[in-house]
């Protein structure tokens, strides 16, 4: 065997070692409507509803709803395999990226109520 079969060979044996590039990519409509039960589960809620939403041009995204205002309190986004809560509002509701899903919704849990009784009483809700 030549110098170069032998560099192919290795070649070769190190590109079936890489994981796959469509392995590799987070699916970010799977893992956000995987996370929509949990939410649901886990923070249940009159005040609160949870809707998958995709503006155009915008990124997918959940929305998290006040059920009594109808009022965007925040969005969840799924990217890079990291779960990411972005407040609508400056005043309320820290902002927190989370690469495990179960954290991420125990996180979003206190989060929401933390403030969740501040902002109904500055909207008188």
């Amino acid at each position: 065997m030549s110098f170069d079969d032998e560099v192919d060979a290795a070649r070769e044996r190190l590109r079936a070692s890489l994981p796959n590039a469509d392995e590799s990519l987070f699916d970010e409509l799977a893992a956000l409507q995987a996370l929509v039960p949990k939410l649901e589960t886990k923070i249940r809620s009159k005040r609160l509803t949870f809707a998958v939403s995709e503006e155009d041009d915008a990124e997918l995204s959940i929305a998290v709803l006040h059920a009594s205002t109808d009022e965007e309190l925040g969005h969840i986004f799924a990217e890079d395999g990291e779960y990411v809560f972005e407040s609508s509002l400056e005043d309320f509701f820290d902002d927190f990226v989370d690469e495990d899903a179960d954290a991420f919704v125990s996180r979003l849990y206190e989060t929401l109520k933390t403030d969740l009784a501040k902002y109904e009483i500055e909207n008188e809700v």
